[in-house]
């Protein structure tokens, strides 16, 4: 059997389409548009977070949940501006599966003073019993020091499904030292946790 350091590697790199798509029975969505280097509207560059595509497709496999992964570069940042075609299609998706939740994935700097980060707009976009859950969930797989909308609180991609459709919306940023394949013990912990909350 593949282990799991090598079934990662793999789902990170295996992209295909600008955007792939993957259904599910399990009503909840994992988003992950920052998983690719790419060049914002404003002429800056944006770099890539690393295993967020990795994390989605592995959490998925074995929840058998959806997700949608940007692969290439369009010009646009879905996180920053209100409307283009990665939330057009996600809308899409959780109105026509009837999804009960969509956690974002993002990846943060390692100088940054968490290990990973729930953004839910001060409350707004989630049950305070769904941020007890993951908080506990996390915990549990060894993952500590947890912040909780300071400094993100959510970006345009929870914002809008959250203000479109009404739907639970996590945004969970993971810092580096979460999503590095040279600290892999770390990289499961965050897979584990997710798929337990889930």
């Amino acid at each position: 059997m593949n282990s799991f350091s090598s079934q990662i590697q793999k789902l990170e790199h295996d992209d295909n389409n600008t955007y792939e798509i993957k259904k599910g029975k399990t009503p909840i969505i994992i988003t992950s548009a920052h998983g690719i280097a790419q060049k914002r509207r404003n002429g800056k560059f944006k770099f890539a977070e690393p295993y967020t595509r990795g994390i989605a497709k592995y959490v998925s496999k074995k929840t058998d949940c959806y997700y949608l992964i940007k692969n290439e570069d369009t010009g646009t940042d879905p996180n920053k501006i209100n409307r283009d075609d990665f939330k057009i299609i996600l809308n899409d998706l959780i109105s026509k599966n009837k999804i009960k939740m969509m956690i974002d994935l993002h990846g943060a700097k390692r100088e940054r003073n968490f290990d990973v980060e729930i953004g839910t707009l001060d409350g707004k976009m989630a049950e305070q019993d769904t941020i007890n859950r993951l908080i506990d969930c996390l915990k549990k797989a060894g993952i500590k020091n947890i912040a909780l909308d300071d400094p993100f609180k959510g970006g345009q991609i929870s914002q809008t499904v959250y203000s479109d459709i009404g739907i639970e919306c996590i945004q969970l940023e993971i810092n580096y030292n979460y999503r590095n394949i040279r600290r892999i013990n770390n990289l499961k912990k965050v897979c584990r946790a997710l798929i337990n909350f889930i």
